[in-house]
C-alpha cells in the first residue's frame, strides 16, 4: 500500500490530540525545561518564514521530553496593539479613530478570533508540540493585569516616567512609536542647495533633503575645522520666504563633505537636528502637527502632507531665487516598520522607561545569557551601545493594554488604579477614583494604550502566572527568536526582567535566520512576499518541511529549496518503507529488540549506531539541528539502507539467525527515536505499526536512547564494506545486473576478515565460488 502522507499526518495529529500528548499540567519529569515561546502577533496567516523557525523550538521541546524533562511549550496570541490594528484596518477597510472606538475594538476582537482560528490549525499541521490548548492572548484580561502591575512597578520605582520630549512619531499610524520599532531605508530624494541671505556678510549657501522644514528653521549650523566658514560663528542669516534671523553655531557632528558642508538645524529634521537643539537650547518651532500635516506655523503649507509640503516650498524658493541648486540623490532614512513611513521627531508628552542610563547593565546581563550562536550576543551589545533615547511605551492607538493611571485637572496628579483593581480600563465610564492628593472628581483618563512589546516582553512572566509556577521557575531556560527581532523583543525582554526581577530572563538564547525570497529579501507577512506553508505541506507533507528547517545552521538565513523539500518527502517514503520490510522479513513472530549477535555485521551495524548516538546527542545538546540530521542520514541512508539491510535480506533469504531480525529492529527503532523530534509524524507513524513488545503510547513518550554500553569497534567490517562497493562497481563496469550470478570472483586485502564473511557475500551478490588473497593496499577484486 502506497502511503498517503497527507492523511497519515492528520491522523497522527489526531492521535496527539487524542492521548493530550503536550498538555503541560499532565506532565511529569525529574526536572523542568522552560521555553519562553515567541506569541506571533495576529497580524496575517502563516509564511514560510515561521515554518523555518518555529520547528527549532519544537525539536528541541520533544528532544528535551525524551531526555526526561518536563517541559513547558506554552503558547500564546500576541493580538493586541499596532500590528493586529494595521491588519484589521487592511482588511476590514474601518480605521480606527476617536469616534469609532468601541465599534473599532470590536472589529479587531472578531478579526483576531477568526485570524487565531486558523493560525492554530496551521501550527498543529506543522506538528508544533505546544500546549496549544491552554493558550493565552496578549489581550486577556490575565495579561492585562499582569502587564498592568509590572507597570505599576517601574512606575513606583521610579524607572517608569510620564514626560513632554521628543519622540519619534509615525503620520500613517498616527502614534508615537520608540527607536525600536524603527528600521532604515533607501530614499531617492532631492538634495537641494539654498541661500541664505546674510545680515552682516556675505549670503550663506546650505544643503538640505529636508527643505520643508524651512519655517522650523532654528539655526544653522557647520564643523569647527570647516575654514570656508571661518568667522560666521554667531553672526546671522534671514531665513528665505520670511523675515526671521538664525545664527551659525559650530558642531563636530556636521560633516565637512556633506553638500556645501553648512546644513540648516530646524525642530526637527533628525537626530542630529534634536542632539544640536538640546546642546544649545534653542528655540523650539513645531510645524507639523500629531496628523502628520503641517500647521499655521507653517504659513503657505498649513494641511498639506509632508510630500506635498516639500514640493510646493521647492516651487516657491525656486520661484524667488532662493535655490541654488539640487540633485538626485539616495540616502538611508528612518522608516516605522510597520508601514514604512518615514518618521518625524516630534514634541509630545509620552510614557517612558529609563534604559539609557541602564547601558552597562544590560550589557552585564546580556552576558550573564549564553547566546546561541555567540555572535549573536555582540548585536545585541551593538543596538545596546547605539541607544539615543528612554523606550517610549505608549501609543495613541485603541485596541491594546491601557494604562491604568489618571490625571487630576486640579491639581496636576497622576492617579494610579489600586492594584486590587486590576485588569482595568480607566477609559470607561464609572472607573475614575478621587484624586489622592487634592480628593478632588475632576480626573481625566489616560487615553493611550501600551506598546505591544511592553507587554510581549514579559512573556516568561506571563507563562508563569498563567501555569501557577514558583518564582525558582524565573528565569525560563530558553528563548527562541529571529535575529531580526534582537533589538525588540530581545533587548526589551532583558531589560524588563533587568528592572522587575533583578535577574535574566532566560538562561539560553537561540537565534535563527530569516526565509528569503528568490531576491534575498526576508520573507513578511507585512510585505506581501510570505508564501503558504500550507501549500507546501499539502505537496510535500509536515515532516518535509520540518527536514528543510534543519538543513541549514539554525542561526543562518535560508532560501525555499525544492531540492530538501524533496528529500524530505524521499526520507518520510524510505522510512515506511523500511518499516514494512522488516516486518516482512520478522513475519507473524513478534519481536524481541536485542543487541546480541555473533554476526559481524550486527556488530558492525550497532558500533556505528553507538557512533551515530553520540554525535546526534552532542548535536542535539548544542542546538545544532543540521548536524544532527546530517549524521542520521549518513547513518540511515548509508549504513543501515543501503549496506545493512542488503545484507540482512540474504541472510534472511538464506535462513539467518532470529538474533539479527532483533538486531534489525533494534536499530530502526533506535533510528526512528533519534529522528523523533525533527519528522514526528512518519516516525509516530511506523512506531505504531512495530510488531514489538512494551511499546508506549507514543514514540513521543519514549526515552532517548542510550547506546553508551554498546560496542564502538567495527571488527574490520569496514573492509568487508569496502568490498561490498568494489563489488557492487565490478557488477556496474561489466554491465551485470545485482542479482546476476558469478561464476567465480577473486578479493583480495584483509584475507582473515575477506574469509570470514566470505559466505556472507557470496549468498548477497550471487557469487558461486569466492577466492581470497592477502593484501596490504586495500581491497580489489577480479573476475576468476
Amino acid at each position: 500500500m502506497d502511503l498517503d502522507i497527507s492523511q497519515m499526518e492528520k491522523n497522527i495529529a489526531d492521535l496527539w490530540l487524542k492521548l493530550d500528548l503536550y498538555s503541560f499540567r499532565k506532565q511529569s519529569g525529574d526536572s523542568l525545561f522552560s521555553i519562553d515561546t515567541p506569541p506571533p502577533t495576529v497580524s496575517g496567516s502563516m509564511h514560510m518564514g515561521h515554518a523555518f523557525s518555529y520547528p527549532h523550538q519544537d525539536f528541541v521541546a520533544r528532544y528535551k521530553r525524551m531526555r526526561g524533562f518536563r517541559v513547558l511549550y506554552p503558547w500564546g496570541f500576541d493580538d493586541n496593539g499596532l500590528p493586529t490594528e494595521r491588519y484589521v484596518e487592511k482588511v476590514t477597510g474601518i480605521r480606527g479613530g476617536k469616534d469609532n472606538v468601541g465599534e473599532f475594538i470590536e472589529k479587531c476582537q472578531e478579526v483576531s478570533s477568526r485570524i487565531e482560528a486558523d493560525l492554530m490549525a496551521g501550527w498543529r499541521a506543522l506538528g508544533l508540540s505546544a500546549d496549544f490548548y491552554d493558550s493565552y492572548r496578549t489581550i486577556d484580561s490575565e495579561v492585562m493585569s499582569i502587564s498592568q502591575n509590572r507597570f505599576l512597578d517601574l512606575y513606583e520605582s521610579g524607572m517608569a516616567y510620564r514626560k513632554e520630549a521628543p519622540s519619534y512619531r509615525c503620520p500613517t499610524c498616527r502614534t508615537a512609536i520608540s527607536q525600536i520599532e524603527l528600521k532604515n531605508k533607501e530614499k531617492e530624494t532631492d538634495f537641494v542647495d539654498i541661500r541664505f541671505p546674510g545680515e552682516e556678510s556675505k549670503d550663506i549657501v546650505i544643503s538640505t533633503t529636508r527643505p520643508e522644514l524651512l519655517f522650523a528653521c532654528v539655526a544653522i549650523a557647520v564643523n569647527p575645522s570647516d575654514e570656508r566658514y571661518a568667522g560666521l560663528s554667531g553672526k546671522s542669516f534671514r531665513v528665505p520666504l520670511t523675515d526671521r534671523f538664525v545664527k551659525v553655531i559650530q558642531e563636530d557632528i556636521v560633516e565637512k563633505e556633506k553638500g556645501t558642508g553648512a546644513e540648516m538645524v530646524c525642530t526637527f529634521g533628525d537626530q542630529n537636528d534634536l542632539e544640536i537643539w538640546r546642546k544649545n537650547g534653542l528655540q523650539l518651532r513645531v510645524i507639523l502637527g500629531e496628523d502628520g500635516l503641517f500647521n499655521e506655523s507653517a504659513g503657505f503649507l498649513k494641511g498639506m502632507t509632508v510630500n506635498a509640503g516639500r514640493r510646493r516650498m521647492i516651487e516657491e524658493l525656486r520661484n524667488s531665487g532662493f535655490i541654488l541648486g539640487t540633485k538626485k540623490i539616495t540616502h538611508t532614512v528612518n522608516v516605522h516598520e510597520r508601514c514604512d513611513t518615514p518618521v518625524e521627531i516630534m514634541i509630545s508628552r509620552q510614557w517612558f522607561v529609563k534604559c539609557l542610563d541602564l547601558k552597562d547593565d544590560l550589557i552585564k546581563r546580556g552576558r550573564e545569557i549564553t547566546w546561541k550562536p555567540d555572535f549573536m550576543r555582540i548585536r545585541y551589545e551593538n543596538w545596546v551601545n547605539g541607544l539615543k533615547w528612554d523606550w517610549c511605551i505608549s501609543r495613541q492607538r485603541f485596541y491594546g493594554i491601557p494604562f491604568p493611571v489618571w490625571y487630576c485637572k486640579d491639581c496636576g496628579s497622576i492617579i494610579t488604579a489600586e492594584r486590587q483593581r486590576l485588569p482595568i480600563d480607566p477609559r470607561l465610564p464609572g472607573n475614575a477614583p478621587a484624586c489622592s492628593e487634592c480628593g478632588g472628581k475632576n480626573v481625566v483618563p489616560d487615553t493611550d494604550v501600551m506598546d505591544t512589546w511592553a507587554t510581549s516582553s514579559l512573556s516568561p512572566d506571563i507563562a508563569m502566572k498563567h501555569y501557577g509556577l514558583p518564582d525558582e521557575a524565573y528565569p525560563f531556560s530558553c528563548r527562541f527568536q529571529g535575529h531580526d527581532i534582537i533589538s525588540t523583543w530581545a533587548f526589551t525582554t532583558i531589560l524588563r526582567a533587568h528592572l522587575n526581577h533583578s535577574r535574566i530572563p532566560w538562561r539560553e538564547i537561540a537565534v535563527s535566520g530569516n526565509v528569503t525570497d528568490p531576491e534575498g529579501k526576508k520573507l513578511s507577512k507585512s510585505k506581501g512576499n510570505g508564501i503558504s506553508p500550507g501549500e507546501i505541506i499539502a505537496k510535500y507533507g509536515a515532516d518535509a518541511v520540518r527536514y528543510w528547517s534543519a538543513s541549514v545552521s539554525p542561526w543562518e538565513d535560508i532560501g525555499i529549496s525544492d531540492q530538501e523539500l524533496v528529500r524530505g518527502r524521499r526520507l518520510t517514503v524510505k522510512i515506511y518503507n523500511v518499516s514494512r520490510l522488516l516486518q516482512m522479513l520478522s513475519g507473524d513472530v513478534p519481536v524481541k529488540p536485542g543487541y546480541s549477535s555473533s554476526q559481524p555485521f550486527d556488530q558492525w551495524i550497532l558500533s556505528a549506531l553507538r557512533n551515530t548516538w553520540s554525535e546526534v546527542t552532542s548535536a542535539m545538546d548544542e542546538y545544532n539541528f543540521y548536524r544532527a540530521r546530517l549524521a542520521l542520514d549518513t547513518f540511515f541512508w548509508g549504513g543501515f539502507c543501503d549496506n545493512y539491510l542488503e545484507i540482512l535480506k540474504g541472510e534472511v533469504r538464506y535462513g539467518g539467525s532470529r538474533e539479527s531480525l532483533n538486531v534489525a529492529y533494534s536499530v530502526f527503532l533506535g533510528i526512528i527515536k533519534m529522528y523523533a523530534p525533527l519528522i514526528p509524524f512518519i516516525t509516530e507513524e511506523v512506531y505504531q505499526s512495530l510488531p514489538i513488545e512494551d511499546k508506549k503510547a507514543s514514540i513521543h513518550l519514549e526515552p532517548w536512547p542510550d547506546f553508551s554500553g554498546l560496542d564502538t569497534e567495527d571488527h574490520g567490517f569496514n573492509v568487508t564494506l569496502e568490498a561490498i562497493s568494489k563489488i557492487r562497481s565490478f557488477k556496474s563496469s561489466m554491465k551485470l545486473p545485482l542479482s546476476a550470478e558469478i561464476p567465480e570472483l577473486t578479493v583480495s586485502g584483509d584475507a582473515a576478515v575477506l574469509r570470514r564473511d566470505s559466505e556472507m557475500l557470496s549468498r548477497l551478490f550471487r557469487i558461486r565460488k569466492i577466492i581470497v588473497e592477502e593484501a596490504t593496499d586495500g581491497v580489489a577484486v577480479r573476475s576468476g
